[in-house]
């Protein structure tokens, strides 16, 4: 999906964003917790030091061990839960999927498969979380696609595609009609998403403290956007807008293998971004 904004909108989506962002590194620093940033935010650092111009949001990873000290940290600060709720699969407050969000309060950001599942979260930060899984590239593959059949039906659960035919291709459209109904029989079973995040949460973390190498398991990427730990850390820094933002030690061995050429600007009918179909910056 893509966008064009205009400029003072992006800028200030930026700025929100970036408050976010300085809010989630102080809870870390403070509390010794690591992180890295991934894709485009990843991108974004070593190529303009920033945001990639077009982008409109921030991506930044964390071992699962991480994200759970985080996430105790973060609801110990009063100054953190005063200005922002966390939005995930395992949080009071669900979202559409399996990614757990770090979400600005008394603002509105919603993308088009948010606004089809009746969602209204905040302007976010997206949090990836990174389990372990099998060194063994064969039996890697087997946990990927397990955890991505749990990750397919969380979304046709909590996603109406009735409301995503537009603009869409033939077998799209047929597509979603299948998954439409396929949602309207998963309703039948009230308590169905807490089961399959179950499923999910115990097939992702099946390997737990077996091997050095990690990947976020509800990404599309999930094959191609693995670390090894032992190379990737300790992590660095890098500078970002007007702060530094970490990233893995061999960032460019990782970001080749997910991204590709990531130093050449993509041709503009190439460019994606979130572009919201509801957006609203509140009181700032």
């Amino acid at each position: 999906m893509y966008g064009e904004y205009e400029d003072s909108v992006l800028k200030k989506l930026h700025d929100c964003e970036m408050e976010i962002l300085k809010d989630f590194i102080s809870v870390c620093e403070k509390n010794n917790i690591e992180y890295f940033a991934i894709s485009g935010t990843a991108i974004g650092a070593l190529r303009h030091q920033g945001f990639i111009p077009w982008d409109d949001d921030i991506d930044i990873a964390m071992l699962r061990e991480d994200y759970v000290r985080f996430i105790k940290a973060a609801r110990k600060d009063k100054a953190i839960m005063d200005k922002y709720e966390f939005w995930g699969p395992d949080m009071k407050k669900k979202y559409y999927n399996l990614q757990p969000i770090m979400v600005r309060k008394n603002t509105v950001f919603v993308n088009e498969n948010a606004a089809a599942g009746g969602y209204r979260p905040g302007i976010f930060m997206d949090i990836f979380i990174y389990d372990h899984i099998p060194e063994n590239k064969e039996e890697a593959d087997k946990i990927i696609k397990k955890c991505r059949k749990y990750k397919i039906l969380y979304l046709t659960r909590n996603i109406n595609y009735f409301k995503l035919l537009k603009n869409q291709t033939t077998f799209q459209k047929f597509k979603n009609i299948i998954l439409g109904f396929t949602r309207l029989f998963m309703k039948l079973f009230p308590d169905i998403d807490r089961v399959i995040y179950k499923k999910f949460y115990e097939c992702a973390t099946s390997y737990k403290g077996t091997s050095d190498k990690y990947t976020c398991l509800f990404d599309p990427g999930s094959e191609i956007m693995h670390i090894w730990k032992s190379k990737s850390y300790p992590t660095i820094k890098k500078p970002f807008e007007d702060i530094e933002i970490r990233m893995v030690k061999n960032y460019d061995e990782q970001l080749r293998t997910h991204m590709g050429e990531y130093m050449t600007l993509p041709p503009e009918n190439k460019r994606t971004n979130h572009f919201p179909v509801e957006l609203d910056f509140g009181d700032m």
